[in-house]
């Protein structure tokens, strides 16, 4: 039933990658060191880059988040918030829960290691240093919510199961 733990575990997962499209990823900011820094401040979003201040180069010269990247990432995100959500009505059907929820475990590690990475390339191409926000943190709070929901799917199906083998 909806009422069930898991429920709430799977709600709060599909909750916190929606903080993504609220917090940055993360903030750039010129690097002091470096004379040819580019005057570059801007926060990494999961659907945007929000610019602080024009800089000299265009983020198409600098091809740091192609328009295939960005629209990949939000569909990514995408499953990641409505793959929970709607797993929480298939309560019935609890070995398919637990599967939608491992392919949503995977999907959140693998948009995790994809910020990591973009956030270094972005450093890297504009010589400056990334302060990591709260939107990098998302996902991984998701898939602990992830890891908890099937710990009480399972311990849920091993419960209808025993009561099932005393009837």
């Amino acid at each position: 039933m909806v009422q069930r733990i898991q429920s709430l575990w799977l709600l709060l997962a599909s909750l916190s990658v929606c903080l993504l499209f609220i917090f940055s990823v993360a903030t750039f900011e010129p690097n002091p060191e470096y004379a040819n820094a580019n005057k570059v401040e801007f926060g990494f979003y999961a659907h945007k880059l929000d610019c602080a201040q024009p800089f000299e180069t265009t983020l198409d010269e600098l091809n740091l988040y192609a328009p295939l990247l960005k629209w990949t990432v939000i569909i990514v995100v995408l499953a990641c918030v409505l793959t929970p959500f709607f797993s929480i009505f298939m309560y019935k059907n609890r070995p398919k829960q637990v599967q939608l929820s491992r392919l949503t475990i995977l999907l959140n590690a693998a948009l995790t290691v994809t910020f990591f990475m973009l956030s270094d390339s972005f450093a890297e191409k504009t010589y400056s240093f990334a302060t990591y926000g709260v939107g990098v943190y998302a996902p991984i709070a998701a898939v602990v919510f992830l890891l908890l929901a099937i710990r009480f799917i399972k311990k849920d199906d091993k419960l209808v199961r025993s009561a099932d083998r005393i009837r």
